[in-house]
Formats: structure tokens, sequence, C-alpha cells
């Protein structure tokens, strides 16, 4: 089971603004780079593959809130630490606490992210809240409480 994940992120040009500082949107989009990752490397995906899942047993992981604190500029070319703790797993939701450091050890960001676990209904074809699947909720645990707080100066 996991709690923790860790990968890095090289700041692109396309990540930048004028003054070649990540613009603050794209901290979201290494956190939600740093959840897929996170799933593969459990062997598991947010999108799963209908010809290796049954129709009824797919899900899905659609954000429901997402949040992030800012600490430190990154800049163009500058490689990041995305750092993924599981905060919370409920019935039907995952939470993460997600920090992202500079090179020099430097909190840069640090935000939370939840995701519901969702299936299509066939006769409406809406999303609906489901429970995690087994399958999937036997592989993640919640990181203790001594790692979700932040690392001090």
């Amino acid at each position: 089971m996991a709690h923790r994940f860790v990968c890095t992120e090289r700041v692109q040009f396309s990540d930048t603004d004028l003054a070649g500082i990540m613009h603050f949107s794209n901290f979201f989009k290494f956190m939600e780079r740093a959840e897929h990752a996170f799933f593969r490397s459990l062997d598991l995906s947010v999108w799963e593959d209908p010809a290796k899942i049954a129709p009824e047993e797919r899900v899905g992981w659609p954000r429901v809130h997402a949040s992030c604190d800012f600490h430190a500029p990154l800049r163009f070319e500058e490689e990041a630490r995305i750092e993924l703790f599981v905060e919370e797993v409920r019935k039907r939701a995952i939470r993460y606490l997600i920090r992202v450091w500079k090179a020099d050890g430097e909190l840069a960001g640090e935000g939370r992210m939840a995701a519901a676990c969702v299936r299509k209904d066939p006769a409406t074809g809406q999303m609906k809240a489901v429970e995690i699947p087994e399958r999937i909720r036997l592989k993640i645990e919640i990181a203790p409480p001594e790692r979700l707080r932040r690392p001090g100066p």
C-alpha cells in the first residue's frame, strides 16, 4: 500500500510568463501529473481502459477541489520535485496534499486536491459518485500525520 509518491518535472518555456517565472496555473498541472504518475506506480490509471475493465466496473476521478499556496517562484528550465501524500481516503473520494520543491530544497508551493470516484450511469449517461472499488482502495493508504506536517525551517 502507498501513501507517498515523488516525481520530478521541469519548467518548460510554455509554463512561464514574460519574466520566465512559472505561471501559477501550471502548479495545478504539476499536481495533476503527480497524481496520474502515483496511480501508474500502483499499476492503476485515472482513466481505465474499457478493453481491460468492464464498463460497469470502470471509474473516473473528476476534481472536486484544488488549491495551492505559493511560496517561491519556479523559473524556466528549473527542475522541481513534486511530493504527493494521500491525506484522506473517504468512501467516495481521495484527498491529496502535494508539495512542490525547488532543486535547492525550498518549498515553492503546497496544495491540496480532492477527486471523487465516479461511474457513468448507463441509463442516464450522468456521472454518479460511487464507492472506491476495493481493487483500488487496497493499494492506497493514508499518510501518517507526521508526514503531513509542513517541514519547518
